[in-house]
């Protein structure tokens, strides 16, 4: 490839600089151990690792594999673009059930009350949105509006971005949330943990958007705000009903809130029926660090609301 050509070139270059410096002046003896114990790492690692390849050539010739015709079968596949076919149905798939299912889209339109600290960050949680969206037995359609700017330059350092994203139910515009959506604001409710809204089920008719913000201590109300002054639906988490005390804030990044949904939308209607949806939502996705403590779980009552045992 280019990258790996322009690499070597790279290398080679490096070395003949070494190779003139050590013509124009002779390396000191202590210079001359670093290189040694240097290139006998190196040779070390290279033993390691053919060592390990020719453990499992051997491994698989026991089995009684055929490993020439396997590779050229492989080959053969991949000229064919068999794989490549193969992930896109399991994925095209996943993806017929996300037509009827809620949407989520990120508003990138805080950007300007950033440092560039917080914007790096709020494109490696769009990364991390992505991520799991590819990951998840029941992905959904993710939209990311207002992008543009620093975070969109972020992203176009990814590979593979916008092309591979917009295969796997991305979708991203630098027109705002509003005129994006404007056929569908009724549709629409902004996540934030301003509001006095608890959601408890996800709706399957509904647009659900997370706010793009990093520092949300500074920027209080800054999503509340916004969703008010365009006359949208808000909610919040039910955190406060499923966790006594959580170290940290009750204020979650994007990739969190995103996943939390997912996972939501993956339990519901799961043979698991001792816990809700929510509560195993919360348990699977929330970091350790946050130091979140769960409620005690509610004893079942009896048909006359008594606790049964």
């Amino acid at each position: 490839s280019k990258s790996s050509s322009e690499q070597k070139q790279m290398e080679n270059k490096q070395q003949e600089e070494h190779d003139q410096v050590t013509i124009d002046k002779p390396l000191s003896k202590n210079q001359m151990k670093k290189r040694k114990k240097l290139e006998r790492m190196v040779e070390m690692r290279k033993r390691k690792k053919q060592q390990k390849k020719d453990a499992k050539i051997a491994k698989a010739q026991a089995a009684g594999r055929d490993l020439d015709r396997e590779r050229e079968e492989l080959e053969a596949r991949t000229a064919r673009g068999e794989g490549r076919r193969k992930r896109q149905a399991i994925w095209d798939s996943k993806m017929k059930q996300a037509s009827a299912s809620f949407q989520v889209s990120i508003d990138c339109s805080f950007e300007e009350h950033m440092t560039s600290k917080e914007v790096g960050s709020l494109a490696l949680q769009l990364r991390y949105c992505y991520a799991s969206n590819r990951r998840s037995s029941k992905p959904c359609y993710y939209t990311a509006t207002s992008l543009a700017g620093a975070t969109l330059k972020h992203l176009q350092n990814v590979c593979g971005f916008p092309e591979s994203w917009l295969a796997k139910g991305f979708a991203h515009t630098e027109v705002s949330l509003e005129e994006h959506f404007k056929s569908q604001l009724t549709n629409l409710v902004y996540l934030t943990s301003d509001s006095d809204n608890v959601i408890e089920v996800l709706e399957n008719n509904k647009i659900y958007v997370i706010g793009g913000i990093v520092d949300r201590n500074r920027l209080q109300r800054a999503a509340l705000d916004r969703a008010e002054a365009l006359g949208l639906a808000t909610a919040k988490l039910p955190l406060g009903k499923h966790l006594e005390e959580m170290e940290s804030t009750h204020v979650l990044t994007c990739n969190h809130v995103f996943d939390i949904l997912l996972m939501y939308r993956e339990l519901e209607g799961s043979a698991e029926t001792s816990r809700p949806p929510w509560r195993q939502a919360l348990e699977a996705v929330l970091p350790s660090r946050k130091g979140a403590k769960f409620a005690q779980r509610e004893k079942p009552k009896d048909n006359n609301g008594n606790e049964a045992g």
